[in-house]
């Protein structure tokens, strides 16, 4: 619900489960209110120890952030600082059950393989989202 109304992202409630076995995490995902009706069913597992994405590398890119930009609700483009250590990735494996998350939200997923990685949990620290452009109180 923060996220939703402080940052404008687009999270929707839903009935949830996460669990871990054996070093498999399993996930089931239903919105139940708001939005079109989305689930998601599946597992991933990561394939080798995890370690610092590379400099320079397209998981580096990726991860790697340390800002977020949405749009407000006034329609105006706004960003957050964000803080955390640096994410520690493994190559990972998955099956999905089912996702319609993507159709949802009006996405057309690629047929070809996704870049797919295994993080352990990361505490991240975001600050109030500010006015792209407005002069900043710091």
């Amino acid at each position: 619900r923060v996220a939703r109304a402080w940052y404008g992202l687009p999270y929707f409630h839903a009935r949830m489960m996460c669990e871990e076995r054996r070093g498999t995490w399993f996930y089931a995902s239903e919105r139940d209110g708001g939005g079109k009706p989305a689930s998601f069913r599946g597992w991933y597992r990561p394939t080798a120890p995890a370690e610092p994405a590379a400099p320079g590398s397209l998981e580096h890119f990726l991860v790697e952030r340390y800002c977020l930009f949405t749009r407000g609700s006034h329609g105006r483009i706004q960003s957050a600082d964000i803080h955390h250590r640096p994410w520690q990735l493994a190559p990972a494996r998955a099956e999905l059950a089912e996702n319609t998350m993507a159709a949802a939200a009006g996405i057309e997923l690629p047929t070809t393989a996704p870049l797919l990685h295994f993080s352990p949990s990361l505490r991240v620290v975001a600050w109030a989202p500010r006015e792209v452009g407005a002069k900043s109180d710091r």
